[in-house]
């Protein structure tokens, strides 16, 4: 009983741990002025032998975005969502609404409103030590089994994002660049069909 009562408590002394460094890190990532970012985003799956990396960017600055990745260009300016499909020459342009909108934002910050996150071991990798978090969704109906975070222990700074689903696929994001609160240009979060005169608009609102 002592050592169950023991283990329990090490265990809230972990998730509390997890939740602090959580709750520490979506504050710094709120109160940059915007974020400019390259990363690599991987798609495993061993059972079907698929094992793919493709390299992306991605401008943040509060609800507005512009994530440039696969030969698509996803913008939004808090409002309306353009996804330009370049080899297509296409743009489908929809609304965003509060309940469905997605924001690398959200995405990069919210930890402890979506997931019940736990300590692991700490991972060091070229003499830089990672905070190793592991998140399991509150949303009982999330397409995700549980969710890897490794974070700069130094920095305070998210440095990759790992998913796995159940279907034994794993989507990793590797963050490669991160810097913060420099000069974006506004129209980079509008997309401008007069610059695009042979492509073809699909407005779904």
């Amino acid at each position: 009983l002592i050592l169950a009562i023991s283990l329990s408590l090490i265990n809230m002394s972990y998730a509390q741990k997890a939740d602090d460094i959580l709750e520490k890190l979506s504050n710094k990532t709120n109160s940059y002025k915007n974020i400019k970012a390259s990363f690599a985003y991987k798609m495993v799956n061993l059972e079907a032998e698929i094992d793919e990396t493709t390299n992306g960017t991605l401008l943040v600055d509060g609800n507005k975005y512009h994530l440039n990745i696969a030969g698509q260009e996803v913008i939004c300016d808090g409002e309306t969502l353009w996804t330009y499909l370049v080899d297509s020459e296409e743009v489908q342009i929809n609304e965003v609404s509060e309940e469905d909108g997605f924001s690398p934002s959200k995405l990069l910050s919210s930890y402890n409103d979506d997931y019940t996150a736990k300590m692991e071991e700490d991972k060091i990798e070229n003499g830089v030590t990672f905070y190793q978090l592991h998140l399991k969704p509150k949303d009982k109906n999330s397409n995700f089994d549980y969710v890897v975070l490794y974070v700069n222990k130094e920095l305070l700074q998210l440095s990759e994002f790992i998913m796995h689903d159940f279907d034994d696929n794993v989507f990793s994001y590797e963050i490669k660049q991160f810097v913060t609160d420099g000069e974006i240009p506004t129209d980079s979060f509008t997309f401008d069909t007069a610059k695009y005169p042979n492509v073809e608009v699909i407005d779904m609102r």
